[in-house]
């Protein structure tokens, strides 16, 4: 086995032993080793690009089908032609997803059950398994605080910088930070008509949009490829501004405003803004890196 799968292995288990023995504060810290271990092991192994990502999923059910929930292993070859084709993965082929934190059953479906069907634990001992950490629960509060973050670092990263730097990709197949803005200014423009909808319409049927998947307008031949990418930024700070500003009069009952979106099922303002402030947090380093002619790290 590799040496870092074994490490991963050993930190979840031994994290559980000290949960179990009630040293919650220890098991903590043994999960952030295991969560660093993770992101650290699947920035080198995650597969890139639909067609690989596609085809490692097919020889991961081929290899462990048998070994996977029943349920899952299911859904998992819609969700690999979904991938191959470019699409999102609608609510339908990969519903709400909870598992048994007293015995690992995973249970699919809008409703937890009553109780475990295995181990009869009740639904506050499920976890639910979200889509992606943009998701993670934040106070209104906080997520005001990070969008307004988000606008002031989106600015920064380009001042005094040329449009020939901006332009640059800082090593090939990388976007440079002009078409890392492009990208973003699509986002904002989405989450300033989600925002507007979901306050606007009661319970709004909301498309989806692969914002993951969009490439830089300059691939497009959108209009934004006639704006400087300082042009861009601030595009991207003014529509910000506008949706911080109409986020800020509201009363706490509005942030629940909700609507109905094909690939979340019920989404909110909450969990919306949720969403578009991590988006363009994931994009922080990558922008200010290749503004400076280098990747991020490096």
């Amino acid at each position: 086995m590799d040496a870092r799968l074994a490490r991963i292995g050993r930190l979840a288990a031994v994290a559980q032993g000290l949960e179990r023995e009630g040293a919650y504060n220890g098991a903590k810290l043994l999960r952030a080793a295991l969560e660093s271990e993770l992101v650290r092991y699947n920035n080198v192994e995650a597969p890139s690009g639909g067609a690989d990502v596609a085809a490692a999923l097919v020889a991961l059910v081929a290899e462990l089908g048998a070994d996977l929930p029943p349920a899952v292993a299911a859904l998992l070859p819609a969700v690999a032609d979904h991938v191959r084709a470019g699409r999102t993965i609608p609510l339908a082929d990969a519903p709400r997803t909870r598992v048994c934190r007293a015995c690992g059953e995973v249970l699919l479906g809008d409703e937890p059950p009553a109780t475990c069907p295995t181990c009869e634990a009740p639904p506050l001992s499920l976890r639910e398994m979200l889509p992606i950490w943009y998701l993670d629960p934040a106070s209104p509060a906080e997520l005001l605080a990070g969008v307004e973050a988000g606008r002031q670092q989106v600015l920064a990263a380009v001042a005094n910088v040329s449009n020939e730097t901006l332009a640059t990709q800082p090593a090939p197949g990388e976007w440079s930070a002009r078409q890392t803005l492009e990208h973003l200014l699509f986002a904002e423009g989405l989450f300033a008509e989600r925002i507007g909808r979901l306050l606007d319409e009661d319970e709004p049927n909301l498309a989806a949009r692969a914002v993951w998947a969009e490439t830089p307008a300059s691939d497009e031949g959108t209009l934004a490829t006639e704006s400087t990418a300082a042009e861009l930024a601030a595009q991207i700070a003014e529509l910000r501004s506008a949706t911080i500003a109409r986020l800020r009069s509201l009363p706490p009952e509005a942030w629940d405003r909700a609507g109905m979106h094909p690939e979340w099922g019920r989404v909110t303002v909450q969990t919306q803004t949720s969403y578009f402030g991590r988006h363009m947090a994931s994009h922080m380093a990558q922008l200010s890196a290749a503004a400076a002619g280098r990747l991020p790290g490096r």
